[in-house]
């Protein structure tokens, strides 16, 4: 039985993406795989490291909303592995991926797999992490993404990405740095950033995920009514502005031409915004609830289940007609699907 939430569709497909993740182990590594092409039957190991890290999250996510420990070895081997790159720089540390210049991303996802895992000593492990994402802040609240002297792109998900790990970081040591960090942090990236026109749209989906994702952890945890009322505003605005840009009209009419992960990570975002106006009783309840159907259905439909490899069960392809599969995808898939699950919604329509 899946744990205390009950029966449900999008519970029984959890239970499918719990078991896709046990035949995506690598027999010769025992951490996940990257992708599965099941066409060719082939799958590959190490992919992205930053995707590689989150995916253990995801994982420990999914495993303690199922209340399995099947993978536990997996989880803590992987974690092993990765806190090998972990480089001391004298009282605060930096993930340094093989291949990658390190960025506050490989910190935060290290630090929230940290902070999801079974370890006694893991705020201990990630304090050092966070510190080392504290130093990346300007005094504009900002934060440079690189580590090293690599030019500081990416910086429309990672900051997110970093600040939701600097929340996780002071649930855990009560230090009250890291939330005065995100609370600056968060300031900037509404108004330093987003009211100046510097977000590409053309990543709009992604970055009002993670702001969103960001931005609910941030309003439990802040006392300060100014910066919930700056939070829960932008967090509206954002999947506002998705949803007036006709994204899950266009899942609705054309799922074909849809992208997976894409959608995968609206519901992400949308499912927290959803909570938030859910208990401020926000006018907006209605159309977003209309707008995570649409993304349910789709991505229900998206999962193998039937006419696969019994290898890919389970999982997703990047859209309806490609089979291709990418841990990271099914990753964003399970969290929107836990967050609908947690918001009372157990059924895609």
């Amino acid at each position: 039985m899946p744990g205390q939430h009950g029966a449900g569709t999008l519970v029984d497909r959890l239970e499918l993406m719990f078991d896709w993740y046990k035949g995506m182990v690598d027999q010769h590594t025992g951490r996940l795989l990257y992708r599965y092409d099941p066409q060719n039957d082939f799958a590959t190991g190490d992919g992205e490291p930053i995707r590689d890290i989150a995916a253990v999250w995801d994982l420990e996510v999914v495993s303690a909303f199922l209340g399995r420990d099947d993978l536990l070895d997996l989880t803590r081997r992987s974690l092993a592995h990765f806190e090998q790159r972990v480089i001391g720089c004298g009282g605060y540390a930096i993930m340094a991926p093989q291949g990658e210049s390190p960025s506050i991303a490989h910190s935060g996802f290290l630090a929230l797999a940290l902070a999801g895992s079974d370890l006694p000593d893991k705020a201990q492990r990630l304090a050092p992490l966070a510190e080392g994402i504290l130093r990346q802040q300007r005094q504009d609240g900002s934060y440079k993404v690189f580590f090293d002297a690599a030019p500081d792109s990416g910086e429309e998900l990672y900051p997110a990405e970093a600040m939701l790990a600097l929340l996780e970081a002071h649930r855990l040591t009560g230090d009250a740095r890291y939330l005065d960090s995100v609370e600056r942090g968060f300031r900037h990236y509404k108004r330093g950033y987003y009211d100046r026109g510097r977000l590409d749209p053309g990543v709009i989906v992604y970055f009002a995920n993670w702001q969103s994702q960001a931005g609910r952890t941030l309003l439990a945890a802040t006392s300060r009514p100014e910066v919930q009322d700056l939070v829960r505003g932008f967090v509206f605005e954002l999947q506002d502005r998705v949803i007036e840009s006709g994204f899950y009209d266009r899942v609705a009419r054309r799922p074909e031409r849809q992208a997976v992960v894409a959608v995968a990570c609206g519901l992400e975002g949308l499912a927290d915004a959803y909570a938030l106006a859910i208990s401020s009783r926000d006018r907006r309840t209605g159309d977003y609830w209309r707008c995570i159907k649409i993304a349910l259905g789709f991505l229900v439909r998206a999962q193998r289940t039937t006419d696969c490899t019994d290898r890919e069960r389970g999982g997703f392809g990047g859209s309806l007609s490609s089979r291709e599969q990418r841990i990271d995808v099914t990753g964003h898939v399970a969290s929107g699907f836990i967050k609908s699950v947690e918001n009372q919604i157990t059924e895609p329509t």
